[in-house]
């Protein structure tokens, strides 16, 4: 059962019948701008599925404070229980409820309590989902699945990140886990650290997705320690510098909590929800696609330069010029970082890749092909910088090179700001496993190097193969 679409509207000032006479109008063309370019993120709060009648967080820290109080748990329990969420700490609570009820019951009530099973998808999850041409991603507190049946299934949902979820788009992370997959649910400050926070490449990867995308902010209270959580690990992971976020607020923001949010780095739309319905919310939201122009999907983050591209490649671009015929799809830009040592692997691997690119699909580069007289350090800076697969050749002679550490500090730091994907493909046994990349998945996946098999083709053939899984993939997401 689905409600009826959101009526598309202007946002205000652009005529909108919307109330919001606080509104800031330059604050939300520094919005729209942010959405046109491809790199804004929606945060999720509770009060996105609250519309649809669903319990906010406190509600349910109330509901699990009842439950442990009929349950015969200890009054003082309890009474803690409820000095969080008096003091809005609903974490704290949550966790708390967790401990008195014993997680067996305590997920079951959780399950109950926010199953959307048979209620109407909400007007503002419906508005979300039509900044889908654009929007980069979206992140919700929230377990239930509104979001995902707003986006009938055409994005992904996440509920474990990884680390290269900086470099994806189109997808739908949930902070909190999904309903009914209690093993993914995350409800303690404990929990939440070593789920997003846990290893030195997600923090990395988290750090790129704050540092290069803005937030909106929809659904959040004025006091609610989600977001007030979530903005210190923006300002820790931006390095102090993050970039300039978005809240959609009713009317009522005391001055002092206004300051805060502020000084995180968030500017506040308000407005009047003057029926206390926050209807306002969905036609500020719809007002930020143009209605007038055919919807493009985004530009990629800090695209470089493109490079030749094959006359055989077929398939259309993401954004067709104006009056012509659909654009054919660039080849992923391919960079092989590799030592002198390991040209004739190097040779080997490309023949084995090269159906990738007689299929228009890979546009492969390594500093053999740097003609004379060309400047060597020029050619093998830009190449890197413009390339959307780098592809590490590792063995021992790569490890003690100046120049393939150089290549693989910056290779790394474009992993981390979602520029680029990176693959380690292990050539000759070395202590690969103490770099910076060893993280990383390697090829071939058993991490038994090329020349250690009996038969070394059929381990450039895994590669190979593995690398045209990662070309589909970036594929899907230069379109």
């Amino acid at each position: 059962m689905r409600a009826s679409p959101p009526r598309r509207g202007a946002a205000c000032g652009r005529g909108s019948a919307v109330s919001c006479s606080s509104m800031d109008d330059e604050i939300l063309e520094q919005l729209r701008e942010r959405y046109a370019s491809g790199n804004l993120i929606v945060f999720a709060g509770a009060g996105v599925s609250a519309a649809a009648g669903m319990p906010t967080w406190k509600q349910l820290a109330e509901r699990l404070r009842d439950r442990a109080r009929r349950k015969g748990a200890d009054p003082a329990v309890v009474d803690e229980i409820q000095q969080y969420i008096a003091s809005n700490q609903l974490i704290n609570a949550l966790s708390a409820a967790k401990l008195a009820l014993g997680p067996q019951d305590f997920n079951w009530t959780v399950d109950k309590e926010l199953d959307d099973t048979g209620r109407e998808v909400p007007e503002v999850a419906q508005a979300i989902a039509a900044l889908k041409p654009r929007l980069k991603a979206v992140l919700t507190t929230n377990i239930d699945r509104f979001l995902e049946r707003a986006f009938q299934g055409e994005w992904r949902m996440v509920d474990r990140p990884t680390a290269d979820i900086a470099m994806d788009r189109r997808f739908i992370l949930k902070l909190h886990g999904t309903l009914r997959a209690w093993d993914t649910w995350v409800f303690s400050r404990d929990q939440y650290d070593r789920a997003i926070f846990g290893s030195p490449l997600l923090q990395d990867a988290f750090g790129a997705l704050y540092r290069a995308h803005s937030l909106l902010f929809v659904g959040f209270g004025l006091a609610d320690d989600n977001i007030d959580q979530t903005l210190a690990r923006v300002r820790a992971l931006a390095g102090g510098q993050p970039p300039m976020h978005f809240a959609l607020l009713p009317r009522g923001v005391p001055p002092f909590r206004r300051r805060l949010l502020e000084e995180s780095g968030i500017r506040l739309i308000v407005y009047e929800n003057q029926a206390g319905d926050h209807a306002e919310v969905a036609q500020l939201l719809l007002g930020l696609e143009p209605a007038a122009a055919p919807a493009q999907p985004p530009p990629r983050v800090a695209t470089p330069a493109p490079a030749p591209q094959p006359a055989s490649s077929a398939h259309p671009t993401a954004v067709p010029p104006a009056n012509a015929h659909p654009a054919k799809a660039r080849p992923v830009r391919v960079f092989f970082s590799y030592a002198s040592r390991d040209e004739e692997l190097l040779a080997r691997l490309e023949a084995h890749m090269s159906p990738l690119k007689r299929e228009g699909l890979i546009a492969p580069w390594h500093s053999g092909k740097i003609g004379a007289g060309e400047d060597l350090e020029r050619a093998i800076g830009e190449q890197l910088e413009a390339a959307d697969l780098i592809l590490l050749l590792v063995s021992a002679s790569y490890l003690a090179s100046e120049q393939g550490d150089a290549q693989v500090t910056r290779a790394m730091e474009r992993r981390a700001a979602g520029q680029a994907a990176v693959v380690p493909i292990l050539l000759r046994p070395c202590d690969w496993e103490t770099t910076r990349f060893a993280e990383l998945q390697a090829v071939p996946r058993d991490k038994k190097p090329v020349t250690k098999w009996s038969d070394e083709d059929e381990a450039f053939l895994q590669v190979a193969r593995e690398i045209r899984a990662v070309v589909t993939k970036l594929r899907a997401s230069l379109r």
